[in-house]
């Protein structure tokens, strides 16, 4: 009732405070209409403060002509003011104006006189032209004097009944004076000046006591008083009566607080009012509040900003002091709901409030006295308590701010559903009856256990605000009995008994499975609560705890219950709240970190002050001092808990370490190894590839197991979960523990299941919920501990050797090809530019050249040529150059004219020489010789010879074997010589007659008496040397003798040997010979070998010679000297034009370049010649010039040793233009020869071996991998101990072989994991896991891991992989950079895109990248089954670096956009209506279509409103279109509707857009993109254009050209403008277009080939791509001209630039065929060897395309006997439906023929791998591209009969027998198993028959016995299989058709039951039913369908997939 009552009261109070608005009209004055608003009342007071009487006055003209000379009059009644009329000069028709200055003044003297209230009115009078045109009274309240308003009116007005001035107070103040003199020995009244709030409030509680002993009585308030105000007693009235109310007892108390300088306040509360003070020198911002939170947190302990006074407290009767005074005003603020507001005195004196004055009665009249009283500040009661205000100054130093400190914070939850901001009282938490929480505190962190209580029975709870407990007033008696409990150690929940212990139990559990499977405490005792509003104007408070004590609950016994002790941990502060109030309101509280402290714990109630401090202006918000138990967490709570209490951990991981120090904190390994070194180097054995992988993902693969760090880019599409599969099974095969780690359970199932289908998932344990079930792990161990060992297969190392020589020789040959030699070019390129040229080859280069030949001296070699070709260009050819000959060094116009000299001086001397060559006669006589220039220089030398030899006989000259006789004389000569030296020796000391004594019989006697005794060799040699005596000049010595003896001999030996020649010497040499003249002898013997030799040279002929000496020797007759004599003029003259002509040819050569054999031939005519090249040079001299720089250019070639290129150019008269190309063409000729020999390889190669190398390479390649699975499962499973026998229970086997018995009851899984660790490392030593997981389940101080993989790692924020990254010992961090990364974009309520202000979060890849960690990149992307899908993200933001693929298609474009007219509802929908209907309209087109609705469909919007607008209209029509909501929803990829925050991890075959954005309806457009405009925005758009597969349609209203970047700077939005531009213009336009053809062609063997066959008629591009990777050439299909019919990949440099031989004959093949292209291959050295073969090779393929293209279109049916691989290739060329969940981005791995496995497969979803089943199972099973569960799905094929004009009568024809069993034999080839009566059905519909009769029934029975049809029968019903082996082995089903339920045979849906019992394990019967039902499309169950899935599971039962126990079907073991 009393809740009733106060609302009642506050509609009133709301409603009574509004201004008065009166409207009126007077019905007979209806020419205006007037609003008048004015005060409803009036006292002294507003008419002291000026208050405006009437706010406003408007006045409408309502009639259709102009009012003129308008009055407007007011008048009062009473007479208590008076106004000026106001003059309006018109105011137009229907037009109003409004008037708000109006001079009304009012009386003070009248309002002076009034005690009582007066009724009175305003009279408002308007005129035109003099005429009343409104007159209206308005009523009015008149107030006495000393009368408030109350708080309807101007609430503040109250502040004016506040006399401060006012005589009465003086007596009350002097005694405060003197009573404050007794407290504090100072009686000075000093407000503020001390800055101290305790001597403020010592003030206070003087001038409290001094009123106090006034005796003033008690008087009781008028009801409502508040609202409708009341008689003011003023201060000297109380005074005089001693009596007062409540309200006369504040305002007398705010009087002397106000008299004494003191910030008083006015509190008014419902039904009461008291007052206060403020203990600093402070106001509100206002004069009134109406927040009482602003007063509560300034009075709050510690804080003491104010102090409030229960005022009757002053009243005679009360007993209470200051300090009881003061409790009380506090606890009258506790009830919230009764505080109305309240007064700041001082801050009304700031806005003109003055005090009324006081009123003194003189005789009849009062009258005012507005005068200041003078007070003296100076004057035994009980002093009043001090306070003592915390220092609360300190705390302003800020808290570190360290990384650690922002990965807590950013994963701290700010949302609302954190109890830790909003808590509320659930099971989960339990609130105490208010206790003294300091108290609490302290004896908890003294160690102190407290018992839990419920609630007193005999006392009911108060009331619940907003899920709290409301506060108990200090004056209830229930507080001091919970401070009483307390004492004794007993606290008090307001919970009854059994509520309670309930509660409690809950709390027990959850704490300790908390600390069990989390590692964390959760359980707290919150003291103390923060009450806190979202907005200012938000009504609903939240609360939010302020401590955390954490605490333990422990239960003594059942009697004794439950107790509660701290734990060994700190109490910490709610630093969930302190983040909230720090980003989401600014507000910073420093000064607890750490927590303040005192005795025991912490300083509970200093925190309390400093979080009331940090809030106080803030409006209602306050600390509640309550305390909660409770289990506190959220989402990422186990996280925060991981980094908060295991920082010192944390940080010795280096790369957290890294993270925090922001540089790199390990030695990074700067070499990394390249796939093409892998290739050379890395056996296969040595890297373990389950799955084929190639070159990009080959090098991470090989890194991640060698200790390394880095960072994984992995771009749309490019098989990133195929790359971490192969690097989790690699780091396993080397022994290696790894955990993988994604934040999406969706990335982590795929990398799952991967790792299962390689037969890896026993060895892996996925655990990535934080709430995965205790059975669920426990079964995962347990199938692991059930693993059979298998023993490796032998055959792996030998087959990875064959692999490695394979691959060595495959490699070997392009190798060999591209290898570059040291002169630059390759065979490759030498046979590329050889064909280039189409020039003839006319050099031939030495090959030993190329040995020394470099790079260098080939550029030198070129620029050579180049040289010659410009300076013959532009001086002319050489051939035939009138110049030529001459060949000078340097070019002058001196040169120039000294040659002329030269050259006029030669010509002369050869005129003379002619002239002169009679002489030669004498000589020449009768020998028929005409001599040469060189011959004349040999006549010249014989003449000198004639004229210079001493002496010429005859007889000499004709001497026969002259050169023997002249050497047997020259021996003569030197005998001669020595004898002549021997004598002239001996005779310097004896006579000559001692040369003829017998000198050698002498010496022999002397050697003979030399060798005998000493007398007789004395005698000997005395004789001896006497009979030398006799010829010496002089004593000659014993010793000398033998010398001399010696010398003798020699001499006559010598004498001897000349003796012989004496008597012919004369004859032959004349005097000298008769002279023995030696020397002249000598002499003539060399001047006649000479002459000789020169007339041997001259004549050629020795006969000739002969004829010559015989013809001189008869001129010699008389002597030499006669001869001379005669000739000797002649001869010299002749002899000086020689030499003359020789200096001459000197001077020729050293300044002209002529030589000897270019001027003169070997003629006799020489000097004819050379007249005539001499005259010739001399006449062209102006040429010189020219012909130097021909010489230069020719020195050039000369000195670099290819001079002969020059010679031959110009002798053969090569023209110029085609000298460069015949050099390149000759040296690339010479360069082939020359390569080919070194090579082997290339010398013996042959096309068409290689081709089966290759193909032999692919199949051991696909044989190896399976291979590798069952070695990698061998050795994994060879770790796991056995588990066959019953283990020791204490060992880590017998551990787990319990927990697996009792399914882990009473463990959790974290504490198993604990207990396990060896065990578990090498059981399961890989684990797939959440961030969230990770915290939760591994123990930081458990083992490292190896290695740490993060998938999407782009979208994980740092803070939340830091904590597995420390669990880590290396990491691979994969993601990509370029889309999206996390954001706050889900935390966001309300989202107005328009101006949306989310940041991108940090992730754990981009601060990787800051801190430059090495990089890899995955470069080839395999998605898009077109490349124009990807061509613009790949050409925008990866630089054209990924690896796309064309598809044959790849001319036109598949992105393309469809322009709306439509405009985007800016500022109000902000949807594009237009754009939207489209979309759906295409949709609808899409699902009506049987071909189109085949690719399944995604739609991107560019915002979430345009997103909710698309989903609206397609609910709309699917409500009229039911069936077209099936086909989009009910299929393996629904129709998705996303934005372009939440479209990241989705693709489709095609995908729409809706731009949404563009202009207006006014065809403005703005700027402003939403999620575009942010940074970060073209990582959206990345994403959002990167999610087709096959087709992508723009619809927009938005054209690029309307987007200007002038007016925004935003990356995102210009990626767009570009993006629009692409899908307008097409692939060609924007990106580089590959296929266009205008440009010059690079030479190469595709662009020399592409020629070729053009030049026959065929239309061909070549570099078909928009990447790196290109197709060599396409033959454009002449049928369809967007299409190639086949592509050739040649071996050139798009061939070489792959790094491995499985990159270039396995992935890229496969790729291709998967896009469906007719692939050719070209080798290099078969084009060089035989060019024709392979054109007419090419020529055959294309013509085979074509004949199997027409073939593929006439062929009607398919026979059951027809070769698989026939139908196989039929079933990959339709688009199938089925969407491979697994395997995605990778190329399709090749399989055998022999095998009958497709080569390719292409589907809707992606191209991918064939992966083999887990080499564990004992059945090979191969799972299809297009599977989406292990291969054992697949499209239900419906058979297409063709059409024919059949008739029922024809069916029983003879003629038609062979038809219907072509019909059944196509059914049965695409439909088997199929039920005989859905064959009949479909057979009777081709036919027209209506029923199936028996005769019907026969014909079609003979026919499937005929065909031999195979058959099963199951209760009737018979279905039809290929054959019997089919029924045997078949292993799938086809989940969705148009069967019904009986035409599935039972064998099917016993697989698909293998395969959900596979999912499930068990399942109960009706359950599996149901679910198997749904499998096949069935919605609703019904009798046929029950009865059909029980005879499936019959028969999986009976084919022991499953067992029935209990009624659950159980998987088989």
């Amino acid at each position: 009732m009393a809740e009733e009552k106060r609302i009642i009261s506050v509609f009133f109070v709301i409603l009574q405070s509004l201004i008065y608005t009166v409207f009126a009209m007077d019905e007979r004055l209806d020419k205006v209409k007037v609003q008048c608003d004015y005060l409803p009342l009036i006292n002294f007071a507003i008419q002291q403060n000026g208050a405006s009487i009437i706010h406003q006055l408007s006045i409408e003209n309502t009639t259709p002509a102009p009012l003129k000379d308008i009055q407007v009059q007011i008048t009062t009644e009473p007479t208590f003011g008076n106004a000026a009329p106001i003059a309006v000069a018109q105011i137009p028709p229907n037009e109003s104006i409004c008037l708000s200055s109006f001079n009304l003044t009012l009386s003070s003297n009248y309002f002076t006189q009034l005690t009582e209230r007066l009724s009175g009115n305003l009279k408002i009078e308007i005129t035109s032209e003099a005429e009343s045109v409104f007159c209206q009274t308005y009523p009015i309240d008149i107030l006495a004097y000393d009368q408030w308003g109350g708080l309807n009116v101007l609430p503040e007005m109250l502040a004016a009944f506040i006399t401060p001035n006012h005589t009465a107070i003086v007596p009350i103040i002097k005694r405060a004076a003197s009573i404050l003199g007794q407290w504090t020995d100072n009686p000075s009244l000093d407000e503020y000046q001390s800055r101290t709030p305790d001597r403020v409030r010592k003030q206070m509680a003087a001038i409290y006591t001094a009123i106090t002993e006034q005796q003033i009585i008690y008087s009781t308030i008028p009801a409502s008083f508040e609202e409708y105000g009341q008689r003011v007693r003023l201060a000297d009235s109380v005074m005089a009566q001693k009596l007062g109310t409540c309200l006369d007892m504040a305002l007398l108390y705010a009087s002397c607080l106000e008299a004494i300088g003191l910030n008083a306040l006015i509190i008014i509360t419902q039904g009461h009012a008291f007052a206060g003070a403020w203990l600093v020198p402070e106001t509100f911002p206002d004069p009134t509040i109406d927040d009482v939170s602003l007063l509560t947190k300034r009075t709050a302990e510690g804080i003491y900003d104010i102090t409030l006074v229960e005022t009757t407290c002053m009243n005679m009767g009360h007993s209470s002091d200051f300090d009881d005074a003061v409790k009380k005003a506090n606890g009258k603020l506790t009830d919230g709901n009764s505080f109305i507001l309240a007064i700041d005195v001082k801050r009304a004196r700031h806005s003109g409030i003055r005090p009324i004055p006081q009123r003194i009665l003189h005789g009849q009249v009062w009258e005012v006295e507005e005068k200041e009283t003078d007070i003296l500040k100076s004057a035994v009661h009980a002093t009043p308590q001090s306070i003592n205000p915390y220092d609360l100054s300190g705390n302003e130093t800020q808290a570190v701010i360290t990384k650690q400190l922002l990965w807590e914070r950013r994963l701290l939850d700010l949302s609302l559903r954190n109890n830790l901001l909003n808590i509320r009282i659930t099971k989960n938490t339990l609130q105490l009856i208010p206790a003294n929480l300091s108290c609490l505190e302290d004896a908890l962190a003294d160690g102190e256990e407290f018992r839990i209580l419920h609630r007193p029975a005999d006392w009911e709870s108060p009331a619940m605000d907003f899920g709290i407990y409301s506060s108990i007033p200090e004056s209830d008696p229930m507080v001091g009995f919970i401070n009483s409990e307390l004492s004794q150690k007993r606290l008090r929940f307001y919970l009854p008994e059994n509520d309670l212990g309930k509660a409690l139990t809950h709390l027990y559990r959850s704490s300790r499975t908390s600390i069990e499977e989390n590692g964390a405490n959760t359980l707290y005792l919150a003291l103390g609560l923060l009450k806190w509003y979202e907005t200012p104007s938000s009504e609903r408070p939240r609360y939010a705890p302020i401590l955390l004590l954490p605490v333990e609950i422990i239960r003594k016994s059942a009697a004794k219950g439950y107790v509660i002790r701290s734990r060994e941990e700190e109490t910490m502060m709610n630093i969930t709240l302190l983040e909230m109030l720090r980003q989401n309101f600014g507000i910073s509280i420093s000064g607890l970190d750490p927590l303040p402290t005192d005795e025991s714990g912490v300083n509970v109630k200093l925190i309390y002050s400093i979080i009331r401090n940090s809030i106080k202006n803030q409006r209602k918000w306050d600390v509640e001092e309550q305390a909660i138990l409770g289990i506190f967490s959220f989402n990422k709570f186990i996280m925060w808990n991981d980094i908060h209490n295991n920082a010192n951990k944390l940080v010795q991981n280096k790369i957290v370490s890294s993270l925090i120090n922001g540089k790199i904190e390990w030695e990074a390994a700067t070499e990394e190894i390249d796939a093409t070194d892998m290739d050379k180097q890395v056996s296969p054995a040595d890297i373990v590839l389950p799955i084929i992988a190639d070159s990009s993902q080959l090098e991470a693969i090989y890194e991640a197991v060698h200790d390394k760090t880095f960072i994984l880019h992995g771009p749309p599409g490019t098989g990133k979960s195929q790359t971490i599969t192969n690097i989790i099974a690699n780091a396993l095969y080397k022994g290696k523990r790894v955990l993988f780690v994604a934040e999406k359970m969706a990335a982590l199932s795929v990398v799952q299941n991967r790792l299962a289908a390689i037969g890896l998932a026993p060895f892996c344990l996925e655990i990535h919920s934080n709430k995965t079930k205790k059975s669920a792990v426990i079964s995962q161990l347990k199938e692991t501990t059930e693993i059979i060992r298998q023993t490796p297969p032998e055959e792996f190392r030998k087959e990875a050797e064959r692999l490695l020589n394979l691959r060595a020789e495959l490699n070997q040959y392009i190798e060999a090809l591209h290898k570059e030699y040291p002169f630059g070019v390759s065979l490759y390129d030498a046979i590329i530019h050889y064909q280039s040229v189409d020039v003839e080859s006319c050099f031939d280069i030495p090959q030993v050249y190329l040995d020394t030949l470099d790079k260098d001296t080939f550029a030198q070699w070129e620029d050579a040529i180049e040289l010659l070709v410009r300076t013959a260009n532009a001086c002319g050819h050489p051939y035939q150059h009138p110049l030529t000959g001459i060949s000078i060094t340097e070019y002058s116009s001196a040169v120039k004219e000294e040659s002329s000299q030269l050259l006029t001086g030669f010509i002369d001397l050869l005129t003379t020489i002619r002239q002169k060559q009679d002489v030669f006669s004498v000589l020449l006589k009768d020998t028929d010789i005409h001599p040469t220039r060189k011959d004349f220089q040999t006549i010249a030398h014989i003449i000198r010879r004639i004229l210079d030899i001493p002496e010429l006989t005859p007889g000499l000259l004709t001497l026969p074997l002259l050169n023997e006789t002249l050497n047997e004389y020259r021996e003569v000569v030197v005998h001669g010589q020595k004898r002549d030296e021997q004598r002239k020796e001996i005779e310097t000391g004896f006579t000559q007659e001692i040369l003829s004594i017998n000198a050698k019989q002498t010496i022999a006697e002397w050697n003979r008496v030399s060798a005998q005794w000493f007398l007789p060799r004395y005698f000997g040699q005395r004789k001896i040397r006497k009979a030398i005596n006799i010829y010496t000049l002089k004593t000659i010595e014993t010793e000398d003798i033998k010398p001399l003896l010696h010398r003798i001999i020699r001499y006559q030996e010598e004498a001897e040997a000349v003796q012989k020649y004496t008597g012919q010497l004369p004859s032959l040499f004349g005097r000298p010979g008769k002279n023995e003249d030696w020397n002249t002898i000598e002499q003539i013997i060399d001047d006649m070998t000479s002459l000789h030799s020169h007339l041997l040279n001259y004549a050629k002929d020795i006969a000739k010679v002969s004829q010559i000496k015989q013809n001189l020797s008869v001129q010699l007759t008389e002597g030499i000297q006669t001869f001379r004599d005669i000739h000797a003029h002649s001869f010299n003259e002749l002899y000086q034009l020689a030499n003359t002509l020789t200096a001459t040819e000197k001077k020729l050569s050293g300044m002209l370049g002529i030589s000897i054999e270019e001027l003169y031939t070997d003629s006799a005519d020489w000097i004819t010649i050379a007249l005539s090249k001499a005259r010739t040079w001399k006449e062209n001299l102006d040429k010189l010039k020219d012909w130097y720089q021909w010489l230069q250019a020719y020195q050039t070639l000369h000195s670099l040793g290819i001079g002969f290129i020059a010679t031959e150019y110009k002798e053969k008269n090569i023209p110029t233009g085609q000298l460069t190309d015949s050099f390149r063409k000759s040296f690339y000729q010479a360069a082939i020869r020359y390569i080919i020999a070194k090579e082997p390889t290339l010398e013996l190669f042959n096309g068409k071996i290689f081709n089966d190398i290759i193909a032999k390479y692919k199949q051991i390649s696909a044989k190896f991998e399976e291979t590798t699975q069952r070695e990698l499962f061998a050795r994994l499973a060879s770790n796991i101990p056995s588990f066959t026998h019953e283990a020791i229970q204490s060992s880590e086997v017998g551990i787990l072989q319990k927990n697996i018995r009792n399914n882990a009851r009473g463990i959790s899984i974290r504490k198993l994991f604990d207990q396990i660790p060896t065990l578990l490392s090498r059981m399961c030593p890989c684990m797939l896991m959440s961030p969230l997981s990770v915290a939760q389940f591994i123990d930081t101080d458990a083992d490292k891991f190896d290695l740490i993989v993060f998938d999407e790692a782009s979208q994980m924020p740092t803070y939340e992989a830091v904590g597995a990254i420390a669990r880590g010992k290396n990491v691979i961090i994969v993601g990509d950079p370029k889309q999206m990364p996390p954001t706050s974009f889900f935390s966001v309520n309300t989202i107005d895109e328009d101006n949306i202000e989310m940041e991108d979060l940090e992730s754990i890849l981009d601060d990787c990248l800051a801190l430059s960690i090495p990089s890899k990149y995955l470069l080839w992307h395999y998605r898009s089954k077109h490349e124009s899908l990807i061509a613009f993200s790949n050409s925008e933001y990866y630089d054209n670096k990924l690896m796309t693929f064309p598809s044959p298609d790849n001319i036109e474009s598949k992105v393309r956009i469809v322009n709306i007219n439509g405009y985007y509802d800016k500022g109000k929908s902000r949807q594009n209506r237009s754009e939207a209907q489209a979309v759906v309209d295409e949709i609808a087109r899409r699902l009506r279509s049987e071909e189109l609705r085949k690719k399944s469909i995604g739609v991107v919007t560019f915002s979430i409103v345009q997103q909710a607008l698309i989903e609206d209209l397609l609910s709309d029509l699917f409500i009229f279109h039911p069936e077209l909501e099936t086909l989009a929803l009910e299929c393996d990829e629904p129709l998705f509707i996303k934005n372009l925050e939440n479209v990241q991890g989705d693709e489709r075959d095609v995908i729409l857009f809706s731009v949404g954005y563009g202009p207006d309806a006014e065809g403005r457009v703005s700027m402003n993109f939403g999620p575009l405009n942010r940074v970060g925005g073209e990582r959206r758009l990345n994403v959002a254009v990167s999610r087709a597969r096959y087709e992508m349609i723009i619809y927009s209203t938005l054209r690029s050209d309307m987007i200007d970047l002038n007016r925004t700077s935003s990356i995102g939005v210009a990626g767009l403008k570009r993006f629009l531009e692409y899908a307008e213009k097409g692939t060609r336009n924007t990106i580089n277009n590959v296929t266009d053809q205008s440009t010059e062609a690079a030479a190469s063997i595709e662009n020399i080939i592409a020629d070729k066959l053009r030049s026959l008629g065929y239309t061909v591009h070549t570099d078909i791509g928009c990447s790196g990777y290109k197709i060599d050439i396409g033959i454009v299909d002449t049928e369809n001209t967007s299409n190639y019919q086949l592509g050739i990949i040649c071996d050139g440099k798009n061939y070489k630039r792959t790094k491995t031989a499985r990159d270039r004959e396995i992935v890229q093949n496969n790729v291709l065929k998967a896009l469906g292209w007719d692939i050719y291959r070209i080798w290099t050295m078969d084009w060089w060897e035989k060019p024709d073969e392979v054109m007419t090779a090419i020529q055959e393929a294309i013509a085979r395309k074509k004949s199997s293209k027409v073939n593929a279109q006439t062929t009607t049916t398919t026979g059951i006997d027809s070769d698989p691989m026939t139908a196989e290739k039929e079933s990959v060329n339709k688009e199938s439906t089925d969407k491979e969940k697994i395997t995605k981005e990778e190329p399709i791995k090749e399989e055998s023929i022999e095998e009958a496995v497709p080569t390719a497969q292409r589907d809707n979803n992606e191209i991918s791998f064939v992966l083999k089943a887990s080499p564990a199972t004992s059945e090979k099973q191969t799972a299809s591209a297009s599977s989406a569960q292990d291969g054992i799905q697949q499209k239900y094929r419906s058979a297409k009969i063709t059409p024919g004009s059949y008739s029922p009568e024809d069916f029983f024809f003879s003629e038609s027998y062979s038809i219907l069993t072509s019909q059944i034999r196509k059914i049965i080839e695409n439909e088997a198993p199929v039920s005989k009566s859905l064959l009949c059905k479909k057979i009777l519909s081709e036919w027209g028959i209506s029923r199936l009769g028996a005769r019907v029934e026969t014909q079609i029975e003979t026919a499937l016995d005929t065909l031999n049809i195979y058959r099963t029968e199951h209760e009737g019903f018979v279905f039809c299989w290929k054959n019997r082996e089919q029924c045997i082995s078949y292993s799938i089903y086809r989940p969705v058709s148009e069967r019904e339920a009986t035409d599935i045979a039972p064998e099917e849906i016993a697989n698909a039951i293998r395969q959900l019992l596979t999912d499930f394990i068990s399942l109960p019967v009706a359950d599996l039913i149901k679910a198997c039902a749904q499998q096949f499309g069935f919605a609703r169950m019904g009798s046929n369908i029950d009865a059909a899935m029980q005879r499936g599971i019959r028969e999986a039962v009976k084919r022991n997939y499953a067992k029935i126990e209990n009624e659950r079907v159980t998987i088989a073991d």
